[in-house]
């Protein structure tokens, strides 16, 4: 490449680097090795710039320094601005649930946590674009079948959608005013119950300025309240609720509908039909039974 000068560098970084990078990136790696000397000397003056820093962990390694956004507009934000997700169970009568959030299903395994999933997105079409990602568990067919016994079959391919997510969930997160409906996210190799919470957490983010929610099913213990990665799956949602055979808890809900009804803890008894496609004889709890 013709020779390397400081302006190319700090071009790179400011524009075209999109994460951490290695020296020998820059260019998109047209950097010979010659010119490896001069490079490193223009990305320590770039550092001495606050254009990069060196991420100290490892020598070649920096990240770009962001320059500082626009502050927000709050005062153009309407006060008290409801998403219009409706919910399974009548919930919304006791949670509010503002636009850019996201909601954790975590449920116990057959607790009826992908009927929630299904139900929410029944009752939303029409009103919105629903996106379902889905690991497919039982197959394509079962999930077919579901979905025209539930009578909702008719939309697909109109303002409803199914993929097919693994991982890597919140890179489908793009659209506007969508509800995205995640069944469900698993450990990695089942093991790295640590990361669950670290993907919750890159939903709930790129949900940010796109009027969009998300639903994200987890899986739990029966007669815990926390999904499997504890603590870190309930820090950013808006909602988390527990499943359990033919129970459904409010663990925690940010926002009450009604200030003077404090909904955490509140409980649901349900039947669920073989199908997993409806909940019937839902009654609420009331007193201080175990979930």
């Amino acid at each position: 490449m013709p020779d390397l000068t400081q302006s190319d560098v700090n071009n790179w970084i400011k524009y075209s680097a999109t994460g951490d990078f290695h020296y020998k990136e820059v260019l998109n790696s047209r950097v010979q090795p010659p010119s490896f000397n001069k490079l490193r000397e223009y990305i320590l003056r770039a550092c001495n710039e606050g254009i990069c820093e060196s991420l100290g962990r490892k020598d070649g390694w920096y990240r770009p320094i962001q320059d500082t956004p626009k502050p927000l507009d709050l005062l153009s934000v309407p006060a008290r601005k409801d998403s219009g997700v409706i919910l399974p169970f009548g919930l919304r009568e006791y949670v509010f649930i503002y636009p850019n959030t996201s909601i954790v299903v975590a449920g116990s395994k057959s607790s009826g946590k992908t009927g929630f999933c299904y139900q929410t997105a029944k009752l939303n079409l029409g009103k919105k674009k629903v996106v379902i990602l889905s690991n497919l568990e039982g197959g394509e067919a079962m999930m077919r079948d579901r979905f025209e016994s539930m009578g909702i079959l008719e939309r697909y391919g109109i303002d409803f959608f199914v993929y097919r997510a693994d991982s890597n969930f919140h890179d489908f997160i793009k659209e506007e005013n969508t509800l995205y409906i995640i069944d469900y996210i698993s450990a990695p190799e089942g093991t790295d119950f640590y990361l669950i919470g670290a993907a919750v957490d890159k939903v709930d983010r790129k949900l940010h300025g796109k009027n969009s929610n998300a639903i994200i099913g987890l899986q739990k213990s029966t007669g815990r309240d926390l999904a499997f990665g504890g603590e870190q799956t309930l820090r950013t949602a808006t909602l988390y609720l527990a499943m359990d055979k033919k129970k459904l808890k409010i663990f925690d809900a940010k926002v009450p509908a009604d200030d003077n009804i404090a909904p955490n803890n509140m409980i649901w008894t349900f039947n669920y039909n073989d199908k997993g496609t409806s909940f019937t004889n839902i009654q609420r709890s009331y007193g201080d039974e175990e979930f």
